[in-house]
């Protein structure tokens, strides 16, 4: 235990707090889930014992204070301070979580003075933690390493949250210690034994894999470590999301900090281009996009491999990285190994709506590429921008194509406008080719439930009337019957529904 001296304080963690703390509260305040079952923790788990106080309040003393204004530090005499042991870096955290329930709860029920009380308390706690332990990363590790595979515990949960800030903040300014005088003896062993305890739990995976993907920390001395975790993810030992990452990002580093070039990259990339390992075929793939003179060359070699897994990843990360132009022009040359690419067009779309937008155009007056004009409409159609409103007009209107015209309507009703989205579904079922076809009337009661979830009542009702009169296949009819029960008193629409054709 260190005590709190002004050697031990640190510049960059308290600027860097108010930016953690105001994470720490969203991520408790999202972390609903505490609410739930936290209740089952205090009073069904002994080791959690319900509380004495109803509610606890947040002071200046600490947690369950009730007088002191909160950050107001009370003066104690020094004799009387030499009496009471500081508290441990495990107290800390503890306080952490606790506080962090606190707030989550104060939130939920709108008492939004005590939340700010509490989280100023948490500030408060987080940074005498991170002045007074100068090792906070090796203390932060101990304890994630304690934490149970697949626990439900709440605190546990908690525990994780806090634990993820301190190594965040600690890792951060281990790293400007380390640039500024290029001793990296305190950053890199912490980030060794991080990547040495992430098989051992998949919260801990999750945590260790957040504080280390696209972040500076991993160098070429964590590279065999990050190796293993790949032919963990083989062995299906490991996630083999989180090791593509650390193995991205492990490249992007040694590239960037002149470990290696970029010739030496993609010279390694050819040669793991045909590695067994999805995760190293992904990464080879990758390194291998980004320089124009092997592009050509992995597109067709994913073409030939036809490797769905690995082409879905890289059109992702082309989508998010690449310059866009160059992002849709792979998406354009994998589309035969993927007939359909939904998330990467929807990355594409929010980053370049106008460059989807124009491409559809084209498509759509030259009559060709309907695969890809659905792929473009659902890029675009999905961004919150009216140029994605009137492309999916364009399309319900104008496209001669009954799959891309679903496309659309699925567009107009995600809106949750109940005139545009009516709009959309009764112009699909105008057309034989939808209204006559089962499995795209199955296509046109999923996208009811957008209007169910607007809450657009006479819009169901009208809808509904008309689906119940056509050839839906049984399931379809189930679900939708189960919309209309749940959105139209009894289930009735207000006309009695034709007989099916």
């Amino acid at each position: 235990m260190h005590a709190p001296t002004l050697s031990t304080r640190c510049p960059l963690g308290a600027r860097l707090l108010p930016t953690l703390f105001l994470g720490l509260f969203l991520a408790i305040v999202v972390a609903t889930a505490w609410l739930e079952t936290d209740s089952v923790g205090r009073s069904g788990d002994p080791s959690h014992p319900p509380s004495t106080q109803s509610p606890m309040r947040v002071g200046a003393a600490g947690v369950g204070a009730e007088t002191a204004t909160p950050n107001e530090r009370q003066v104690v005499p020094d004799e009387e301070a030499r009496a009471v042991p500081l508290a441990s870096f495990e107290e800390l955290v503890e306080q952490l979580v606790t506080l962090g329930m606190q707030v989550a709860e104060f939130a939920q029920q709108d008492e939004i003075d005590a939340a700010k009380a509490a989280d100023r308390e948490v500030r408060r706690v987080f940074g005498e933690l991170m002045e007074r332990f100068v090792d906070a990363g090796e203390h932060g590790l101990a304890m994630l390493a304690c934490v149970q595979e697949d626990s439900v515990d709440p605190r546990d949960r908690g525990r994780c949250i806090v634990l993820k800030l301190v190594l965040e903040t600690e890792f951060a300014r281990r790293d400007a210690a380390a640039a500024a005088g290029s001793d990296r003896s305190r950053i890199d062993p912490l980030v060794q034994s991080l990547l040495d305890i992430m098989p051992q739990a998949s919260s801990i995976a999750d945590t260790g894999a957040q504080v280390l993907s696209n972040r500076p920390y991993l160098r070429l001395v964590h590279e065999p470590s990050v190796l293993l975790l790949v032919r963990l993810a083989s062995a299906q030992k490991f996630s083999r999301e989180h090791a593509t990452k650390l193995l991205l990002t492990l490249w992007d580093n040694l590239q960037k900090n002149g470990e290696r070039s970029s010739d030496e990259l993609s010279r390694l990339a050819l040669m793991l281009l045909v590695d067994s390992d999805p995760s190293q075929r992904t990464a080879a793939c990758r390194q291998l996009l980004t320089d124009a003179r092997y592009r050509d060359l992995v597109l067709s070699w994913l073409r030939e491999r036809n490797d769905q897994t690995v082409a879905n990843e890289i059109a992702c990360l082309a989508a998010g990285e690449l310059p866009p132009a160059e992002a849709l022009q792979v998406l354009r040359e994998l589309a035969p190994v993927l007939p359909r690419s939904p998330a990467a067009y929807v990355m594409l779309g929010f980053r370049a709506p106008e460059l989807l937008a124009d491409s559809y155009r084209e498509l759509l007056a030259s009559n060709t590429q309907p695969g890809w004009r659905s792929d473009l409409i659902t890029g675009i159609g999905m961004t919150t921008s009216e140029l994605g409103i009137e492309i999916a007009q364009l399309a319900l209107d104008n496209d001669p194509s009954a799959d891309v015209r679903i496309q659309a309507m699925f567009a107009l009703t995600s809106k949750k406008r109940e005139e545009l989205g009516e709009r959309a579904l009764q112009h699909v079922l105008d057309d034989p080719r939808i209204a006559q076809d089962p499995l795209r009337l199955g296509a046109v009661v999923l996208a009811l439930q957008n209007l169910e979830a607007g809450g657009h009542t006479n819009a169901l009702d009208r809808v509904g009337q008309r689906l119940r009169g056509l050839p839906l296949a049984e399931g379809s009819r189930q679900t939708l019957e189960a919309i209309l029960a749940r959105s139209l008193p009894g289930g009735q629409t207000s006309v009695p529904a034709p007989l099916p054709r």
